[in-house]
């Protein structure tokens, strides 16, 4: 079994994707053969140990919006990967205890919000214009998911990312962006077509938005460049972030 694992980690999210990668490779006592798809505007080579499985791939982006707005883009882009299931994990994911693959294993499969339970935080699309407007008075179970995670079955979710891409194009086609981005196109679909598998959020474990004391990472301009020279010179070394410039090893 082979599980594909997509990073977007373009500009102060660079940092925490590489954390995670190694944090997921250290805690992680499956049997599958795992490969992270890597998506920056820069290559992890200089900050990850040779042997770890990491693909990557060339991206830039001018807004932190342009960012998690190209994450179904860039799953649809490994349509023809050799692999079994595919993964998408927020680049400031973070683990810290030991787990297998079998927590998120499934056909399709979604997790449960932190806020699932106070919908007037996260609120659907109630845009009627809108290519993923949830109506109030749908009578389907309502839970909103995480943009974070999501997953399953490689061509399941190819085609799921396919999907959420045309409805993207329509809504740029009336200059409708959704109130929670990729997130709102996300649980439009689930809503609709609830996966098979849904991960609660009590049973996650791992941590969700964990920037490790960074500060204004939605800034494309922020300098992380003396944090990147620590983290290049223990690219064989695990470690969490502490902030701008410090890392701490584990």
């Amino acid at each position: 079994m082979k599980l594909g694992i997509v990073v977007l980690a373009t500009n102060a999210y660079f940092a925490m994707g590489i954390r995670f990668i190694k944090k997921f490779l250290y805690f992680y006592e499956g049997s599958a053969e795992i490969v992270f798809y890597f998506f920056s505007d820069e290559n992890p080579k200089d900050y990850l140990p040779n042997s770890f499985p990491v693909e990557y791939f060339h991206s830039r982006h001018a807004s932190w919006q342009d960012g998690t707005n190209s994450k179904f883009k860039n799953i649809v882009s490994l349509q023809d990967k050799n692999i079994d299931f595919l993964y998408y994990f927020d680049a400031d994911t973070n683990v810290d205890k030991s787990f297998t693959e079998q927590w998120f294993l499934g056909n399709l499969v979604g997790g449960e919000h932190f806020m699932n339970k106070d919908m007037s935080n996260k609120p659907y699309d109630n845009n009627l214009e809108s290519s993923c407007f949830v109506d109030p008075k749908s009578d389907l179970e309502r839970i909103y998911y995480l943009g974070a995670f999501f997953g399953g079955k490689k061509n399941i979710v190819i085609n799921l990312c396919k999907t959420l891409i045309g409805l993207q194009l329509k809504n740029k086609e009336i200059n409708h962006e959704p109130p929670w981005n990729d997130e709102s196109y996300l649980n439009y679909y689930f809503h609709y077509n609830k996966p098979q598998t849904v991960v609660l959020f009590k049973n996650f474990p791992f941590i969700i938005s964990d920037k490790g004391s960074l500060s204004d990472t939605r800034n494309v301009n922020i300098d992380i460049s003396t944090l990147k020279n620590k983290m290049r010179n223990n690219k064989n070394k695990i470690y969490d972030l502490q902030n701008i410039n410090s890392i701490k090893i584990i």
